[in-house]
């Protein structure tokens, strides 16, 4: 089965009866015969008011999304202390986004710089803007692994395509940097600002270049959920 079709043992998971209210919970087994060992699940040390054969949902979060799947309450067991539901799956996985693909929420300082042929393909052999034409400051809203929300003052137009530089982050005193073509799909202007809001599709991205993006998300994903949970007492 695909990775987004099914629970893995350990993953973090939150679990909801009426879509309001959020438990959080952890994958501690999935059996062959499709039932699901899931630890109870709490909000703020309270545990979920469970019973036999209650119907509830369950919510993992992956790459591509966040996905629902429904589950019955099949009993309870006692293991090392910690007391768990057994659920059976009742539903397929149902993707709670439009979106293919995830898309992080984030403020990540970034700049345009202007594009050519030979810069996006200098990009396929190694991260290097030599000699590239900085055209203006932005800002990201959000990022997936084909593409970026950002807000900028430099007008664009649909179709046009830019050399974007992104800022990740900073860890042991270095700073993360990403290049990346883009082609403009979305242009606007919020009201009174004179900012562009920009939607853009990545071009030419490698397979390392992907998969390093894909990990980036994935760990800012998690953060922003550990962080919640913190939050919330659990």
């Amino acid at each position: 089965m695909q990775k987004d079709s099914t629970p893995e043992i350990g993953e973090k998971i939150d679990m909801t009866i009426d879509g309001r209210q959020y438990y959080k919970a952890m994958i501690g087994d999935v059996y062959n015969n499709g039932l699901i060992l899931v630890s109870v699940p709490m909000f703020r040390q309270a545990p979920m008011p469970l019973s036999e054969l209650d119907d509830v949902f369950m919510v993992l979060y992956r790459e591509t999304g966040r996905y629902f799947v429904q589950v019955k309450v099949m009993g309870f067991r006692e293991k090392d202390g910690v007391r768990y539901a057994l659920l059976e799956q009742m539903t397929e996985m149902v993707k709670d986004q439009r979106r293919e693909y995830y898309r992080l929420p984030t403020k990540l300082e970034a700049a345009l710089y202007e594009y050519t042929e030979e810069i996006e393909l200098s990009l396929l052999v190694k991260d290097e803007i030599r000699d590239a034409n900085m055209l203006a400051d932005a800002r990201a809203k959000d990022i997936s692994i084909t593409g970026a929300a950002l807000l900028t003052k430099l007008e664009c137009q649909l179709g046009d395509k830019y050399l974007i530089k992104l800022i990740l982050g900073e860890a042991k005193g270095k700073t993360t940097v990403f290049f990346v073509c883009a082609v403009v799909v979305r242009a606007g202007t919020l009201p009174d600002s004179g900012v562009q809001s920009l939607g853009v599709r990545f071009l030419g991205l490698t397979k390392e270049k992907s998969e390093f993006l894909s990990r980036y998300i994935m760990t800012q994903q998690q953060k922003i959920i550990m962080q919640r949970r913190l939050v919330e007492g659990s």
